[in-house]
């Protein structure tokens, strides 16, 4: 049967070539099916003759080894008396003759004896002009078969040599001989068959099949071909080509259900495409207003993902008949959904549809894992615990579309109205799509916040000591070049103190890394205890090593704070057996920038520099005056 028309080729957008009704033209070149039969025919008759040449050649070459065999035996059995006999009686003559004799054999080409007196015999077919002795005398070259000639009987002795050569020439002209009867007579079958086979192609295939070659060619759309009709004799019986001719004729009926078929569909497709042009405007519009939401995404700024989605809410509300949608989420089977936004149209009446106020649970059912779509024009469509949930909400029609991941946790876009409607969601996956967009964006709104935690975290992390809490020497080094700009700014003076524990490698050495880390511990809480104002800043700088930055104090006042640091390190009362006080101290040394007293043109690194040199000084004539003493 003619398949169904494509819709390219309904739509007329496409030619009928490409929609695939018409196939492109053939041109690879026109050879006939007879022809190629009888060359193949031909060439099995070729093979075939040359196997039986093989065959026959083997067949002469074994034999004439065979006879050769058998020549040898026969002179092994009657000459070689004869000869052992004329030599011992010394007869050259008779010796010659027994050789021509040998060599009568069409298989045996020549026959060569040496006796042991010296004396060289040969006789050969056909016959040679000269004898060849052997070279220098020497002795005879050994030939194809070769016989020792024994003396008589009961004469213990070896009277000569004699050595028999086959006949390769005979055998070449057997070969040759053979090969052409096989050659004559393979040739005249292979053009007896090869012309019979032609004759019979021709007048059984090749006409029926220009026949239908040309009635092929007529076939068309639209166009009634003439009968097919082939040109051969009547037959009792059918073969294949008569089933090819019945393919044919129902082909052409085919052509004609096919074009009258089309014309109907022509007439269907018109009506079909002016109704599917209205759907897909309003389709379009619907995908261009969520695709600039997605877009506008990209862009935005953490805290204005809320006013994004309920700005998306409220456009969706106005392409699905102006009903009221809300985003809801389930953390974890079992627990409720909660509402995360709300876009209650202006015409609705629904209640119990607020942010973060939980849903009726049997509002939306039971869900399964993945994408889930449910739809109803109106609450008596709906399961009795449903419509009761729908009810009690106000909600005359739903629609519903859930997420539900392998971790459990559930996202929902519910639309509901309170009058039953006619959704604009045409299909289920025009409300997934919508789903998808805001879960998206959703999703990325809290991907967003989690990594502004992770990054805030991050940063205080790589800005504090793990140890103990307080600034590490990065962020030191950071703040003190913006407090002193700060402080040249403001004329204000800044002040810093250097701490150092007392002996803490002693007590490193006798207590344990372990313990002198819990002493550094208790140390920094009881630093960032004593300096807690705002502003205020400790931080540990090296191993037993603190430096205090003090905004806007002045020399005394950081004296005075510093001194009270050293009473409380003392009043912790930390066993240290190797300071003379037996507990742990501090040593503090106190500096400050004043900028009223500072040469102009200092850059804020110089200053601060040599801030924290005098620091320093002062910290070591606190160390040499005895320790556990704050001096400035």
């Amino acid at each position: 049967m003619i398949p169904p028309l494509a819709d390219d080729a309904r739509s007329g957008n496409a030619s009928p070539i490409e929609a695939g009704l018409v196939s492109m033209p053939d041109e690879r070149p026109m050879r006939s099916l007879a022809e190629r039969l009888t060359r193949r025919i031909a060439w099995l008759c070729v093979m075939a003759t040359a196997l039986v040449g093989l065959f026959r050649f083997a067949q002469i070459y074994y034999s004439e080894r065979a006879s050769f065999d058998n020549a040898v035996a026969q002179v092994s059995q009657t000459h070689l008396p004869l000869l052992s006999s004329s030599l011992w009686d010394i007869e050259p003559t008779a010796v010659q003759h027994l050789l021509q004799e040998i060599v009568k054999a069409p298989q045996i080409q020549t026959a060569r004896l040496q006796a042991s007196t010296g004396q060289y015999f040969e006789a050969a077919d056909p016959p040679l002009l000269e004898k060849r002795p052997p070279p220098g005398g020497g002795l005879m070259p050994q030939g194809d078969v070769n016989f020792q000639i024994p003396g008589p009987v009961g004469k213990h002795r070896i009277l000569g040599q004699l050595s028999l050569d086959f006949n390769h020439g005979y055998l070449k002209r057997q070969l040759i001989s053979s090969g052409l009867r096989v050659l004559l007579v393979g040739g005249l079958l292979t053009l007896v068959f090869s012309g019979l086979t032609l004759r019979i192609l021709r007048r059984e295939l090749r006409q029926p099949l220009h026949d239908l070659a040309r009635f092929a060619a007529a076939l068309a759309p639209g166009k009634r071909p003439p009968p097919l009709v082939l040109n051969r004799p009547e037959q009792s019986h059918r073969d294949e080509l008569d089933v090819v001719v019945d393919g044919f004729k129902t082909l052409r009926d085919d052509i004609e259900l096919y074009v009258k078929e089309r014309e109907r569909r022509a007439e269907q497709l018109e009506l079909a495409v002016a109704r599917r042009t209205a759907t897909l405007h309003e389709v379009t519009r619907y995908l261009e207003s969520i695709s600039r939401r997605s877009s506008r995404c990209l862009n935005l700024a953490v805290d204005e993902y809320p006013d994004m989605i309920r700005a998306t809410l409220r456009d969706i509300s106005s392409f699905t008949g102006h009903c009221s949608l809300a985003i809801a989420e389930q953390a974890a089977e079992g627990e409720p959904l909660i509402c995360r936004f709300v876009w209650i149209a202006p015409h609705d009446r629904i209640a119990g549809m607020a942010v973060d106020q939980a849903l009726l649970p049997d509002l939306i059912g039971p869900l399964q894992r993945g994408w889930s779509v449910v739809r109803y024009k109106r609450l008596a469509d709906a399961e009795p615990a449903r419509a009761q949930a729908m009810q009690r909400h106000g909600i005359q029609a739903l629609v519903s579309c859930a997420l539900q991941g392998n971790n459990g946790r559930t996202q929902v876009l519910m639309g509901a109205s309170s009058r039953p409607e006619q959704w604009t969601f045409r299909d289920d996956r025009m409300a997934k799509m919508a789903a998808e967009m805001l879960f998206n964006i959703m999703r990325h709104w809290q991907d967003q916040l989690a990594l502004r935690r992770l990054h805030q975290e991050l940063e205080q992390r790589s800005n504090t000591d793990s140890l103990t809490g307080l600034a590490n020497r990065r962020w030191f080094d950071e703040l003190k070049l913006e407090e002193t700009r700060r402080a040249l700014r403001s004329g204000s003076p800044l002040a810093l103190v250097a701490v150092d524990v007392d002996y803490f490698k002693g007590y490193n050495d006798n207590y344990g890394h372990a313990q002198g880390d819990q002493c550094l511990v208790a140390v920094s809480r009881m630093i960032q205890q004593t300096f807690n104002r705002a502003g205020e800043m400790p931080a540990r700088v090296g191993g037993e090593e603190f430096t205090v930055l003090l905004p806007e104090h002045d020399l005394q006042q950081a004296l005075s704070q510093a001194e009270r640091l050293r009473q409380c390190v003392i009043d912790l009362a930390i066993p240290h057996q190797g300071s003379p006080l037996q507990r742990v101290s501090v040593s503090c040394g106190v500096a400050c920038i004043l900028p009223d007293h500072i040469q102009s043109g200092a850059s804020p690194d110089q200053i601060i520099a040599d801030a924290l040199e005098a620091a320093d000084l002062a910290l070591y004539r606190a160390k040499k005056s005895g320790r556990n003493q704050v001096s400035s």
